[in-house]
């Protein structure tokens, strides 16, 4: 276990070490900046790295982002030195008005909040590691697929610019077609650590969902108890709850992981509250601080585009809420230039991922239909309110997290009656609408509008809401403590400790919470996890497959090329070993034409002069079979003429071929060498 526990600290420094070095090198101090924009800005510098190394030629990988970081450290602490007789004075974390906990009373308060979301993070990682069983635990889904084709040529060419990923022809480096690398380019990272991407790909998951949401839910939470006038030991009490309780959503990390494995999808809705948090924060005049928000907002929509629209929906819908109160009227105008500076900086940035996108082909995601019914009022509501797992994991939608949905809920009432946190209540507010606007109606509609930039899905469309429960239960102990420790209350405890009061009587409550409600939401969560690594209920990688990629690895010569079926576990060949397979999508539905064809008839070579052909012009000496494959939804347009797609017809029976040999068999897996007849055979 203390491996696995520094494999993970690893994967922390990965993520953070950038976004916080740069901050720091610019002289952001303050916590809330720290826990928001750290992640978000990684990743928007590793976007920087490697639009500079795809345009220039050189290699993205550890060593260009550790030597870009200590290069763009380096000179911002010159120009801060350089630059500090002219330098515009930050305005201070905190004001006098605020109202905070003094004295030692109050640093017990920021313990108690400290120690609340250290404890939710480390239950975090038990929860994902009980459903994993160890971070080298591959994941079975199809979309994860495509994300470990993508971190290893990412890990062995070096190439991670938008406009570079990702090759549907990994042997000849074509036919690319855009996916965000974002993800996937932190993953490389890892995997030039550890050399394992199966495991770079898990802890980077794990990061996301178990430290990123944890902090940046705190940070939305601090952004907002600022807005109500709450200072030192509330604040800090308010992100710790919110942390907690981020780690007991099953949505969206491990939702996300249990149902097609749409992991960046996953790791962008962790990142976008912390975004919100210093959008509504930053200042005037606060022109650095803008350009650093922007380029953390390209990294989010390259780690994936719907970054976009949630952050900035969120926190349109928050600083709404600042018009409530005069404070926030003023803090709203002084906002507003930064802001439109960052939204500058963002399109800049993500200007190559939007082109990139534009050149995709065949629908985008505002083209899919709504994947639920129309469903009735009630219904509607009740999704916000019982928060239910459903998707493949909860079929009939019966299970929820009841108790969650009813702390968010009791969490917005007392921030309306308090008339403290319009800004949450306002986001809160919105995403209410949306979600109950598109159950009612998921293809039309002010709801459906919003729904389209997320495939019309229900389960990423209802995230928003989940990742306010943690923002509105941070608000409400905050708001419950402070009423506690007013001294228009009569309780029998002395004032100047009824702030250690309200923070003993928040521990105990969550105590209680975890070892009961939130321990069953946990094991859940980690069973749910487990269908998908730790005890699959379908299997697409396996020792077999593990077995026939090392055998080949020993035995296949160089230009020498495999036919395979993506939707197994055959892309290991090239995830682990770099080895020439032909096909990396999952579904069969390659864009190459040629690859089709063999998908489709391979097995008609010895009659088939086309076939021949193409085996020949692609070198294809090699043939890996496996009898057994997952079952994976397609389009409808799809060459089977299916809905469906699992073993390919053109890998099957191919036993007593002329010409084909099999060379490796282990479990389900078999591997063919071919050996085709001479194009023109000697006459007589």
């Amino acid at each position: 276990m203390l491996t696995e526990g520094l494999r993970l600290l690893v994967g922390v420094l990965v993520v953070f070490v950038p976004g916080t070095a740069v901050l720091l090198a610019f002289g952001v101090r303050e916590r809330l900046w720290l826990a928001g924009l750290s992640a978000p800005l990684t990743t928007g510098f590793v976007l920087l790295v490697s639009l500079v190394t795809g345009s220039t030629g050189l290699r993205y990988g550890l060593l260009s982002v550790t030597v870009s970081l200590v290069v763009v450290v380096a000179a911002a602490v010159l120009v801060r030195f350089l630059l500090r007789r002219r330098r515009v004075v930050v305005q201070p974390a905190e004001d006098p008005d605020l109202r905070a906990v003094a004295g030692r009373t109050g640093t017990w308060v920021q313990l108690a909040g400290l120690a609340i979301g250290v404890v939710g993070v480390l239950l975090g990682v038990r929860t994902w590691h009980t459903g994993l069983g160890s971070w080298r635990t591959p994941t079975q889904e199809h979309d994860t697929v495509t994300h470990a084709v993508l971190t290893a040529f990412t890990h062995f060419t070096g190439q991670a610019a938008p406009w570079q990923v990702l090759p549907v022809d990994v042997v000849h480096d074509t036919a690319v077609q855009f996916y965000p690398p974002g993800f996937t380019n932190l993953a490389a990272l890892l995997t030039d650590v550890f050399g394992d991407t199966m495991l770079a790909l898990n802890l980077v998951t794990v990061v996301f969902s178990v430290v990123v949401l944890p902090l940046s839910a705190a940070a939305l939470t601090a952004a907002v108890l600022r807005h109500a006038r709450l200072g030192r030991g509330w604040v800090e009490l308010g992100a710790g709850v919110a942390a907690l309780v981020a780690v007991q959503l099953y949505r969206p990390g491990i939702a996300f992981a249990h149902d097609g494995g749409v992991l960046p999808n996953a790791a962008a809705m962790a990142l976008a509250p912390g975004l919100t948090a210093v959008t509504l924060v930053i200042g005037r005049r606060h022109w650095g601080r803008a350009v650093l928000v922007g380029i953390a907002l390209a990294g989010s929509i390259n780690v994936h585009p719907s970054a976009l629209t949630t952050a900035a929906l969120t926190t349109v819908a928050a600083m709404v809420g600042l018009l409530f109160t005069r404070r926030g009227r003023t803090a709203f105008v002084g906002a507003l230039l930064p802001l439109v500076l960052a939204g500058v900086v963002t399109v800049v940035a993500a200007l190559p991922d939007v082109f990139a996108l534009l050149r995709l082909s065949g629908g985008t995601v505002v083209d899919a239909p709504a994947t639920i019914p129309p469903q009735s009022l009630g219904t509607a509501v009740g999704v916000v309110v019982r928060l239910p797992y459903s998707g493949y994991f909860d079929l009939t939608g019966t299970m929820g997290q009841v108790v969650l949905g009813v702390l968010g809920l009791v969490g917005a009432v007392v921030a309306i009656v308090s008339r403290r946190c319009w800004p949450l209540v306002t986001a809160w507010a919105f995403w209410v609408a949306v979600i109950v606007s598109f159950h009612v109606s998921p293809n039309t509609g002010f709801g459906a509008a919003v729904a389209r930039y997320y495939y019309r899905a229900a389960g990423r469309v209802d995230t928003h809401i989940y990742l306010m429960i943690p923002v509105l239960a941070g608000a409400l102990f905050a708001l419950v403590g402070l009423a506690l420790a007013a001294q228009r209350l009569r309780i029998p405890v002395p004032l100047r400790t009824r702030p250690v009061f309200a923070a003993a009587l928040a521990v105990v409550v969550l105590a209680a919470l975890t070892v009961t409600t939130f321990r069953g939401y946990m094991n859940t969560g980690a069973r749910s996890l487990s269908q998908r690594y730790a005890t699959p209920e379908f299997v697409r990688y396996d020792a077999s497959d593990d077995a026939a990629a090392a055998w080949l690895h020993e035995h296949v010569a160089p230009g020498e090329t495999i036919l395979n079926n993506a939707n197994d576990g055959s892309t290991l060949l090239y995830v682990d070993y770099d080895l020439p397979i032909l096909n990396i999508v999952p579904d069969g539905h390659s864009p190459i034409t040629d690859n089709v064809t063999l998908l489709a008839m391979f097995n008609s070579f010895p009659e088939n002069p086309a076939v021949q052909d193409i085996l020949r012009r692609k070198n294809v000496k090699w043939v890996y079979a496996d009898s057994q494959a997952p079952t994976v939804g397609t389009d409808g347009n799809h060459w089977t003429g299916q809905r469906s797609f699992s073993l390919a017809p053109g890998l099957e029976r191919l036993n007593g071929l002329p010409g084909l040999t099999k060379v490796f068999s282990r479990g389900t897996v078999s591997v063919y060498h071919l050996d085709l007849p001479p194009r023109n055979p000697p006459q007589g």
